[in-house]
């Protein structure tokens, strides 16, 4: 079989490309950069909305979708028709919104889907590492506790369900537990060998700030959403043991790997 990888230069296509060339599958990358793709691969230059040429020849795709909306999914998907689709998902799929958007446009175009539906990356505390340098960071809601997962335990599961029958499976992806906010800002600082403490972000003030990038809609329910977690936290799933065969990588070692 033949694999296309989208995202292949990201945090976790990258571990994707690397687990199929471990398993002796012929891997495909789509990439905008020539000069960023993998070593190894065939290589297609182009753009995530229209996938026509990369598609030509392959049998399955690790699919990322980068937007905050469902529009042009249809057009992505439709030269994987009756092909494998393992597509990166998210937890709130199940309350619809844009994972829920594109997890619907993919069960229309084939039956051989998986869904990797993640709580969170443990690579979105990236955006502290400024702050963390500084020994402060500052932002909403300490205490939300969060079971984000390493990039590399949504590798290995992609890996499987790409090589494997997964068909029509959905999975939750976490890490081993919940974790505060400010207990992950702890453990960066403990990476990188100094005090990082944690500093409360009134809510609005994080909302306007984030949706510059994110757009209001969006920085909004990010925020409230973390509001939520204080009380409730995040769940924690077996997935990744049951599918991989080890246990989900804890974020104190995600934060070595990352801020050492």
């Amino acid at each position: 079989m033949t694999v296309l990888v989208t995202g292949a230069t990201g945090h976790t296509g990258r571990h994707v490309v690397a687990g199929l060339e471990a398993a002796g599958v012929d891997t495909t990358v789509l990439v905008r950069d020539k000069t960023k793709a993998p070593e190894g691969v065939d290589v297609v230059q182009g753009d995530i909305t229209d996938l026509a040429e990369a598609a030509e020849g392959v049998d399955a795709v690790y699919l990322l979708w980068p937007f905050f909306s469902a529009d042009g999914i249809e057009k992505t998907l439709e030269p994987f028709r009756g092909k494998k689709i393992v597509y990166l998902s998210a937890m709130s799929a199940e309350d619809g919104g844009v994972w829920g958007d594109v997890e619907a446009a993919i069960e229309k175009v084939t039956d051989d889907w998986t869904f990797l539906r993640v709580t969170g990356l443990a690579t979105n505390a990236l955006a502290w590492a400024q702050q963390a340098g500084t020994g402060v960071v500052r932002a909403p809601y300490g205490q939300a506790k969060r079971s984000v997962v390493h990039e590399r335990d949504v590798a290995d599961m992609a890996v499987k369900a790409l090589t494997e029958d997964h068909a029509k499976r959905i999975y939750l992806v976490t890490g081993p537990e919940a974790v505060a906010q400010a207990e992950q800002v702890r453990l960066i600082g403990e990476a990188l060998g100094k005090p990082v403490a944690w500093e409360e972000q009134p809510p609005e003030d994080a909302k306007a700030q984030l949706s510059v990038h994110m757009g209001v809609e969006f920085a909004a329910s990010a925020v409230d959403y973390w509001a939520s977690l204080v009380d409730d936290p995040e769940p924690v799933s077996l997935d990744v043991a049951q599918v991989t065969g080890h246990p989900a990588r804890p974020f104190a070692e995600w934060a070595r790997e990352h801020f050492s």
